[in-house]
């Protein structure tokens, strides 16, 4: 693991945040998301961003929205690529894989159509579960349970109604309560991350 992305993974909390598309405002045209990854002092640790599938992949992001398949790759401030979280394509209980060096650390699957829940493993093995209430407003929280401990927080912000209604750029919060979480088990809580907001918060 390049000591870059440990550095990024190693910190308190990562904030999430989704950068504003422009096209998404003025025009509704949906582009592959791009975020900036920032320590809690604000300190930026790097950035990811959607591969496209050039104009193929466009069109399969009109017509297929938060369902469609994903690579969202991850980069530090210098550009290097240092690993990837990669989402395929699914009508219902979407899930992405965290990849790194090609080989995949760890899983997050939605497992019920109603309720926001997840579960979580990390090399194949089940690590955490996600239970988040339905009716949360303003500030909607994801709390990571490791065998019945709450071990970590993915927290979206509320960014005003007017933010809302014209653009999906989100801001989230993935905080590390238990310090003694592994590399592999915050990367794929990176991943989570990422899933949740395509999975919950995409949807035109």
């Amino acid at each position: 693991m390049d000591q870059k992305l440990k550095d990024m993974l190693m910190q308190q909390a990562i904030v999430v945040n989704q950068e504003l598309e422009m096209t998404n405002v003025l025009i509704g045209i949906d582009k592959g998301n791009k975020y900036s990854l920032h320590a809690p002092n604000g300190q930026k640790l790097g950035q990811s961003a959607e591969v496209s599938g050039g104009f193929g992949g466009f069109i399969f992001r009109q017509l297929f929205d938060n369902m469609r398949s994903a690579n969202v790759k991850i980069f530090g401030n210098d550009g290097t690529e240092l690993a990837e979280a990669r989402k395929p394509f699914k009508f219902i209980f979407s899930e992405i894989s965290a990849v790194l060096g090609g080989q995949e650390i760890g899983r997050a699957k939605r497992v019920s159509w109603i309720g926001r829940n997840y579960s979580i493993s990390v090399r194949g093995v089940p690590t955490f579960t996600i239970s988040s209430s339905l009716f949360q407003w303003k500030n909607f929280r994801f709390d990571v349970i490791k065998n019945g401990v709450h071990v970590a927080t993915i927290m979206k912000r509320y960014e005003g109604a007017l933010k809302m209604m014209f653009t999906q750029a989100d801001t989230f919060t993935l905080e590390f309560i238990d310090s003694n979480l592994s590399l592999e088990e915050r990367f794929t809580l990176l991943a989570t991350t990422f899933l949740i907001d395509y999975d919950c918060f995409e949807q035109n």
